[in-house]
């Protein structure tokens, strides 16, 4: 950490760009409140656990929307239609897809230490947020978690018909903040796929948010890997 004449900080990223799902927020507790709570709208009694099954299908519908063969619209519904094919479950698919959302948009959990980090970071640097969800779910969840005023940027996909790790998304998000020079912007994410190669291939720094402390991998390029929120600090401010 470098800190100026005056006392101000300086970090060698002046801008930080934050993933949402399982790293600032712990995505798996939304889904884990959401999806019975759906079924149990539509009268499906307790007792069978559909979401890893729910899970397992919408995985792969996941990475063709990184690799833009599946729009955000398609992937909701398509994941319903699947979970409906393959279990028991006698539901419309196309009621459920919008009623999900919304269950989404109020439940989850912050990940343990992201209000401190943001603290800690706030004032320091400049913080955007960069998510390959559904608007009409993460922006409610950035306001059940008080989170609205720490970031300069929020970058929806499905608001700008982009998502990571392609390169036009990270141009909407880097524009946002009057294009820096993107090798002092760090990226922040859980995702190796679409935080860390899309903030590599866009010439920003990563870092990679591993709390499960797995084997980094020699592609794409990790710049740093955090196992904690706190370590995401150190690294920013130079501790």
């Amino acid at each position: 950490m470098r800190a100026s004449a005056s006392g101000e900080i300086r970090s060698q990223y002046p801008v930080v760009l934050f993933d949402l799902d399982n790293t600032l927020s712990d995505f798996s507790s939304a889904q884990q409140v959401a999806l019975p709570a759906l079924l149990a709208d539509h009268g499906v009694p307790d007792g069978i656990d559909y979401l890893p099954t729910f899970k397992r299908l919408a995985d792969p519908l996941w990475g063709q929307l990184e690799a833009g063969e599946l729009t955000l619209d398609t992937l909701n519904d398509e994941r319903f239609r699947l979970l409906i094919e393959h279990t028991d479950l006698d539901l419309d698919p196309s009621v459920l897809a919008p009623q999900y959302l919304a269950w989404l948009g109020r439940s989850g959990v912050l990940w343990p230490g992201a209000v401190e980090l943001l603290d800690q970071l706030r004032g320091n640097v400049t913080m955007g947020l960069v998510t390959n969800g559904y608007a009409e779910v993460q922006r409610p969840r950035l306001a059940q978690f008080g989170l609205d005023d720490y970031f300069a940027s929020v970058t929806v996909s499905s608001e700008i018909g982009h998502a990571k790790p392609s390169q036009a998304f990270f141009d909407v998000a880097l524009a946002a903040h009057d294009n820096p020079d993107p090798s002092t912007v760090l990226v922040v994410g859980d995702s190796l796929s679409s935080d860390i190669a899309g903030g590599a291939s866009a010439g920003c720094a990563t870092c990679w948010f591993n709390p499960a402390g797995k084997e980094a991998p020699d592609s794409p390029r990790i710049d740093h890997v955090a196992t904690t929120l706190a370590d995401v600090a150190g690294i920013v401010l130079g501790d």
